[in-house]
């Protein structure tokens, strides 16, 4: 995941046929809490719409994903409809990327 200086977007720097669409939507929420870290952004939430803009997934797809992944405990939302990655969750995201990935 990089970070682009200007914007503070989060770019994907795996191609993206070699990911799942739980680790595109992790991965851009690890971007936007480390965009937000760096006083790039004001805010490490996303919506839905947005990643799903974003990451180029479908929406009921990335609303699915989120709803699995606050099951596991790797992101937690709001009520106005924002989504985060949990910090102490991190780790663990990435290992499971990284392993599906063959890089572990």
């Amino acid at each position: 995941m990089g970070i682009d200086k200007d914007t503070g977007e989060p770019i994907l720097l795996v191609s993206r046929a070699k990911l799942r669409d739980e680790d595109c939507v992790a991965l851009y929420l690890i971007g936007k809490f480390i965009a937000s870290e760096l006083k790039l952004v004001d805010s490490p939430s996303a919506t839905y719409i947005e990643i799903a803009d974003k990451m180029g997934i479908d929406k009921a797809i990335v609303a699915a994903r989120l709803s699995d992944m606050k099951k596991k405990g790797y992101v937690r939302s709001s009520n106005r409809g924002q989504w985060e990655i949990i910090f102490p969750r991190i780790s663990d995201v990435l290992d499971e990327v990284r392993q599906r990935l063959g890089m572990s």
